[in-house]
């Protein structure tokens, strides 16, 4: 298994050493861990952390650069066939990996894989998606707003089966090098959200296939205050709907995946 890691850090060094352990456990001992730090630290600060994480390769950035930028920088100093982004509060549960891997190594058209990821109380997380049309925003904010969790944009997704589907969520993804050299890498306009939205509707773009695949599981806790709690005081609120605006604009309000394909042949 040719595989690097790639974690964005943010002023929490603690969240990720269950995730760079869960690494060390479930894969190969060759497996590279690059980690991206948008946390501006001290240059003592910085030497103590990688006194502390020998196991993986970091990246101090001077100022936050966002999740994209940061996941970019990993990728250009990752030497692997496979790039697993990987969000610090996630962590592995087995080897279960290696079946992503295999539908890699089988399916030369595939570039993207997403697993099915979980929360600690083993609920399933809508991270198999389709792509989130203005229609389906609208709906999916009615939705949060009169009836608190039902916003979810899992739709009807089966994600018991192997599928093709329209994008994965970023907090964990297996690309394919090849594919990422071929598309390009994170649009560096998103600062943080939708950019693995934007990300996989490229990769289509581009002719390569985005799957989800159940039998990889990973968990994630992850807060999710972009979309749980809305204000007008809630500055990642915003992000999310600068991010949205901007894929819209990109995308011209959502052509069909077809579309986007047939423009690229």
């Amino acid at each position: 298994m040719d595989l690097s890691v790639i974690i964005v850090e943010y002023k929490d060094t603690e969240i990720i050493i269950p995730a760079i352990n869960s690494i060390i456990t479930w894969c190969n001992d060759s497996t590279e861990i690059i980690v991206t730090s948008n946390s501006c630290y001290s240059d003592e600060k910085q030497a103590d952390i990688i006194s502390k994480f020998s196991a993986a390769n970091f990246i101090f950035n001077s100022e936050n650069v966002g999740f994209g930028k940061a996941c970019n920088q990993g990728i250009l100093r990752s030497t692997g066939e496979y790039v697993l982004l990987f969000n610090p509060d996630c962590r592995m549960l087995d080897s279960s990996i290696k079946y992503a891997v295999k539908m890699m190594e089988e399916n030369p058209y595939i570039g993207v894989i997403g697993p099915m990821i979980i929360d600690n109380a083993g609920e399933i997380q809508d991270s198999c998606r389709y792509f989130m049309t203005p229609l389906k925003l609208i709906n999916r904010l009615l939705k949060r707003t009169f009836k608190s969790n039902t916003g979810s944009v899992l739709e009807s997704v089966d994600t018991s089966k192997p599928q093709t589907i329209d994008w994965v969520s970023g907090a964990c993804m297996l690309v394919r090098r090849s594919a990422i050299d071929s598309a390009g890498m994170f649009d560096p306009r998103y600062f943080m959200y939708v950019e693995d939205m934007d990300w996989c509707r490229t990769f289509w773009k581009h002719n390569w296939e985005v799957w989800h695949q159940p039998l990889w599981k990973v968990e994630h806790n992850a807060g999710r205050e972009s979309t749980t709690r809305f204000s007008i005081m809630n500055r990642l609120m915003w992000i999310h709907i600068i991010s949205l605006v901007k894929y819209y604009a990109k995308w011209l309000f959502m052509r069909p995946k077809e579309a986007d394909q047939n423009n690229a042949s």
